[in-house]
This record gives structure tokens, sequence and C-alpha cells, in this order.
């Protein structure tokens, strides 16, 4: 193998090791303990060497974790969606929302490494990094509203009734994400992302409990509202009971 071949193949181990170790860290124990100090002490080199590979440091170690963490999720919400056919925009929304709940509340450090308390870790470069992850995940729902509005459309707000600094902004996240939807469309597509994020995030981080041991019939039950809302309440099917 030339020496090129082999230092690129050596500089590929090391990333997927440090990411690994970044992930394993924050898994064990908490998003709190990421340091670049014990991210090298993981991998068995110094932070000096990381510094070679990731230029930044740990802010480039954070958000290249991040993505990984991300391209797995995004995984499992497509593929959760896919199950359904392409006429059934109810459960291409409901079945990646039950995921996204079960994998926030099966894995809550990661959840908050990505949605909580990462920003001292990624520094500056947090805002740009958050972005990426809210769009990626725009692509999973994104698709089915501009789907089920090219279909058969559901209930707006008129874009004269809307404050023209938020139809700029809902114009500016359609061009942003590539949906091709209208401001006043793209108003409602971020209410239902924000009340499930809302739900999720509640949950997640217990902030309910103990007062709601069992929160899954008040997320089944905003699934309905949000579906409904949408004009496709005969689509709605209850999760599947093992």
């Amino acid at each position: 193998m030339a020496a090129g071949g082999r230092r690129a193949r050596l500089r590929a181990e090391l990333r997927a090791e440090v990411l690994a170790a970044t992930r394993l860290i924050v898994v064990d124990h908490g998003v709190e303990t990421l340091t670049l100090t014990e991210v090298a002490r993981k991998v068995g080199v110094t932070p000096a060497a990381l510094y070679h590979h990731f230029g930044r440091g740990l802010p480039d170690i954070v958000s290249q974790a991040a993505d990984d963490i991300v391209d797995d999720l995004v995984r499992e919400l497509t593929d959760a969606a896919g199950r359904f056919a392409a006429d059934n925009f109810a459960m291409r929304m409901i079945a990646p929302s039950r995921v996204l709940r079960s994998w926030a509340i099966g894995r809550r450090r990661e959840f908050c490494f990505l949605f909580g308390t990462p920003a001292e870790a990624a520094g500056d470069e947090y805002a740009a990094v958050a972005t990426r992850w809210v769009l990626r995940l725009a692509g999973v729902w994104g698709p089915v509203f501009v789907e089920l509005w090219a279909a058969r459309g559901y209930p707006v707000t008129s874009s004269h009734e809307l404050d023209p600094r938020l139809l700029r902004q809902m114009h500016e996240y359609a061009t942003a994400s590539g949906l091709a939807l209208p401001p006043e469309a793209v108003l409602v597509m971020l209410n239902c992302w924000r009340a499930l994020y809302g739900q999720v995030t509640l949950e997640a981080f217990g902030h309910f409990s103990p007062l709601l041991g069992d929160q899954e019939p008040m997320f089944e039950m905003l699934m309905r509202d949000i579906v409904s809302g949408l004009g496709l309440a005969e689509q709605y099917e209850a999760p599947a009971r093992g």
C-alpha cells in the first residue's frame, strides 16, 4: 500500500476512534464531562495530537460526533416513516415522531448532547452545528408536508394576517431547507414540530416526573391533535401493543 493510502487509512481509523470515544463519554458520564483531555485519554493520544486531525480541537470533535449521532437518528426516523404508504401522510409523520420520543427517553444523554447543553464544548460553532441538525430533522418530516400540501393542502392562516417579520423568516426557512412550501404552510409545519419537540423535551428531561409517570397517552393525544389539525384524523393509527 502506498504511504499516502496508509496515512489516509490511519487518519480515518483515528477519527472513528475519537468519535466513538466522544459518544462513549457522553453516554457513560454526560456531556458535562466531555473535554479534549478526556477524549485524548480514551483514545490513547495527547490532546495536542488531536489538533492535527481536528483543527479546532473539541468544537470540531463535538460537531462531527453530533453529525454521526444525527445520521443514525435520521436513518431510524426515515425507516419508520417508510413503512407506510406514500398517501398515509398522518402515519408518515407519527411513526418517526414515536421513534424520536423513544430515542430521547432511552438515550437521554445523547438527546441532551444534541438538544440540551453541548454549547460550552462546541464553543462558538454551536449555533452552526445546531442549525445543521434542525435542517437534517426537517428533511424527515418536511417532505411529507410538501406532499400533503400538493395533494390536498391543509388549513393555514392567511399570509395577510401574519406579522411580516414572521413571513420573512418562514420564507427564509423554506429556502434554507429546500421545502417547496409557501410561508404560511411552513409556519404550520414548524408549529407542529414545536409542539412535538416541547412534549419530547419535557419528558426526556423529566420535567413532568414524578407527577406523570406514563406520558404516552399525552403524547398520543398530541399526535391525534396534530394530524387532526392537518385534516388527517382518519389516518391516525394507535400504537401497536406487544
